[in-house]
């Protein structure tokens, strides 16, 4: 069930999306048909026409639907309703201004002459090869960055990471409980369905508490939060429970399914990486650093203390946690590969 707090979010972001279609609308019409008052208020109405449209359909169909579709069907899918939406909204514009200008009902002007003539003839061709040209490049790029990973193809583009750079980063390593177990009893096709399902509940947590995937390592998750980002709303540590809260939430389709619900424990830490691009023939975006290895053991902590989430002190020296978390104590371990003892918070909500 979606949460109202979510739902809001997204009619936020639409209506920031159709504000910017109206002005991208008018923008366009007057580049392409030159500037007509007339013409301009059509641009504009058909921008905020066009961009509701695929706002809702991104924000409620697509991103709830897509998800697990092929890339090459997606793809398709998605620039014939970019297509559909630019359309149907030029067309609906043109016929109500094009009635009321001749004081002519809707069916009349969709018999006449002037409309075949905007079809096939007129301004509605070059509309059209728009629509199929931006169509597909938007959801193109979209779908690339969707498997590359959040802003990962917006760094490559600019070279952002094209020379190394030292960040203030935290790291979040999500192990499944059990994997080895699991995987013996489904079967190696059937645990990939288990896998792929879990990875796919958990991603919308990661999402919004402003957390990047960096790697999916077997049944590990590493999750980043760069800056910020990670201790404003104690997004990193807020992170875990939702990912616990939606697993409980969906539980009943995992017995049902596979006869098993996945549990998981994590570690948590932070400090300064390196982050830039390696390798030639497959290029990817790195972080190197102390802080991935020791947010690693961390995590391995748990099973000998007996807990599912443990935290460093340098992160719960960054943030102020909400009065609902509880913390306990853990004491100073010396972690394995570590030389200086490191001070272990356990946290439960």
């Amino acid at each position: 069930m979606e949460s109202s707090v979510k739902r809001s979010q997204k009619i936020k972001s639409i209506a920031i999306i159709t504000f910017i279609g109206i002005i991208v609308g008018s923008l366009f019409t007057a580049i392409a048909f030159g500037f007509d008052a007339a013409r301009i208020i059509k641009g504009m109405t058909a921008g905020l026409m066009i961009t509701l449209t695929i706002g809702i359909l991104e924000y409620f169909v697509f991103q709830n639907k897509f998800k697990k579709i092929k890339f090459s069907i997606a793809l398709l899918i998605r620039t014939l309703c970019y297509v559909a939406a630019i359309s149907f909204s030029v067309i609906i514009v043109w016929v109500v201004h094009e009635s009321s200008i001749n004081d002519a009902n809707i069916l009349t002007t969709l018999k006449s002459s002037d409309f075949n003539y905007f079809i096939f003839e007129g301004d509605f061709k070059k509309i059209l090869i728009f629509s199929i040209v931006v169509g597909f490049l938007i959801n193109f790029f979209t779908q690339i960055n969707s498997l590359l990973g959040k802003r990962v193809l917006w760094n490559y583009l600019t070279g952002k990471y094209h020379n190394p750079k030292e960040e203030e980063r935290v790291f979040m390593f999500l192990d499944m409980s059990s994997s080895t177990t699991i995987a013996e009893g489904l079967g190696p096709v059937t645990y990939h369905k288990f896998i792929n399902n879990y990875f796919f509940d958990i991603d919308e947590a990661i999402v919004e508490s402003k957390g990047e995937i960096y790697q999916y390592v077997g049944d590990e998750v590493v999750i980043s939060w760069k800056d910020d980002n990670g201790f404003k709303n104690a997004n990193c540590i807020k992170c875990f429970f939702d990912i616990r809260n939606k697993i409980e939430q969906v539980s009943d389709r995992y017995k049902k399914k596979f006869g098993i619900v996945p549990g998981f424990k994590a570690g948590l830490h932070c400090g300064e990486v390196v982050t830039g691009e390696v390798g030639d023939s497959k290029r990817e975006i790195v972080f190197n650093g102390d802080v991935l290895n020791t947010a690693s053991r961390i995590q391995a902590e748990c099973n000998r203390l007996g807990k599912k989430f443990l935290v460093s002190e340098d992160v719960l020296n960054k943030i102020t946690l909400p009065v609902e978390y509880k913390v306990e104590k853990m004491g100073k371990f010396k972690l394995r590969g570590k030389e200086i003892q490191m001070e272990l918070y356990s946290i439960e909500l």
